[in-house]
């Protein structure tokens, strides 16, 4: 299908579900599974069980009297129309929808709810490691240095990546000479879980918004290995918004996934729940709930959670150019529904 016709459905669709809406049907499905799991354990439910199978077999067989079986279906009819009964019933039939809480195992998560970042949890230079040697660096590519947690704060119950224009020296990396000094008139910051949490397969989803779009500066949320490649984009929201995974060669062909969209596909200052899914055959890409992009997996190694905003070309800017992420998850696939290793 071609990009026209995928976008113009995509449309005519009802295009991403709005966040907050997207919040809300979540929070219900989650209260309702709460309730669902508290009302499977009631008395009331367990003694209607234990009654259903007595009702179920033929008087004669039961060894009850003819007194003692009018009181058990009396009691059985009773409990059928009882609160508890009804409700949990009522829920069972929807239980369809619980698959996609009950399939997931929560395996990390930040709320960014203290006053710093928790230093524990996140590391804020790129984690490429060259001979054990971890370096605070730029790609060739990039117009900025990183500073080392300066352009991060935690305020206002979220993590805040910044890109500010000012001079700075620093170091960049060439594939054809390796790291060289560089001087760049912007900063861009970083944060990665390299040191904390890695994961082979599963979910990971965050709730981000960013506050410019210029041309030359990008938001990011990816993933990394701590080498240059496999590299998967979550979400790269620049001079258009990108999904993307590349994994280098493999068995003599290139795995390279990109799926672009024109950059109002994403408001600015509005805020979104971007997620990943992947197991060992497919990854998705989701806005909201809603499937932007699939692809054949790219990934065969545990991998790490990252954020950043930098700069690309020679943006103007008078104040930081922000990219919020206000909570971030990671979820593994329960051992039942395990699709990977």
């Amino acid at each position: 299908m071609s990009g026209f016709f995928k976008r113009l459905l995509f449309h005519l669709s009802g295009g991403i579900t709005n966040t907050s809406k997207y919040e809300r049907r979540r929070a219900t499905l989650e209260k309702k599974y709460a309730k669902y799991l508290s009302l499977k354990q009631t008395p009331s439910l367990l003694r209607y069980r234990e009654l259903a199978l007595q009702v179920a077999t033929p008087r004669r067989q039961s060894g009850l009297s003819k007194k003692e079986w009018r009181a058990t279906k009396q009691e059985f009819a009773q409990l059928q129309k009882s609160a508890e009964v009804s409700n949990f019933f009522s829920l069972q039939k929807s239980s369809d929808n619980f698959h996609e809480i009950t399939r997931w195992e929560l395996a990390f998560e930040d709320s960014f709810d203290g006053k710093a970042l928790d230093k524990g949890r996140w590391v804020t230079h790129p984690a490429i490691i060259d001979n054990a040697v971890e370096l605070l660096y730029s790609s060739s590519d990039e117009n900025h240095v990183y500073t080392d947690g300066g352009n991060v704060v935690v305020e206002d119950h979220a993590l805040k990546i910044m890109v500010k224009r000012e001079h700075a020296d620093g170091v960049g990396f060439h594939e054809q000479v390796g790291f060289v000094p560089i001087a760049r008139e912007y900063t861009a910051g970083i944060v990665n879980t390299a040191h904390s949490h890695t994961q082979l397969y599963g979910k990971v989803e965050a709730k981000i918004r960013f506050n410019k779009r210029k041309r030359g500066i990008y938001y990011a949320m990816w993933l990394g290995t701590g080498k240059a490649l496999p590299h998967v984009n979550v979400l790269r929201a620049g001079s258009e918004i990108e999904f993307s995974a590349f994994a280098g060669q493999k068995a003599g062909k290139e795995l390279r996934y990109v799926e672009t969209w024109k950059r109002s596909l994403l408001r600015k200052n509005a805020a979104y729940i971007v997620a990943l899914e992947w197991d060992r055959e497919v990854m998705t890409w989701k806005i909201n709930g809603t499937v932007l992009f699939s692809a054949p997996n790219a990934i065969d190694e545990p991998v790490y959670i990252a954020f950043s905003a930098g700069v690309t070309g020679a943006p103007r800017i008078s104040t930081p150019a922000v990219l919020e992420v206000c909570w971030v998850k990671a979820y593994k696939y329960k051992e039942a529904e395990k699709r990977g290793k």
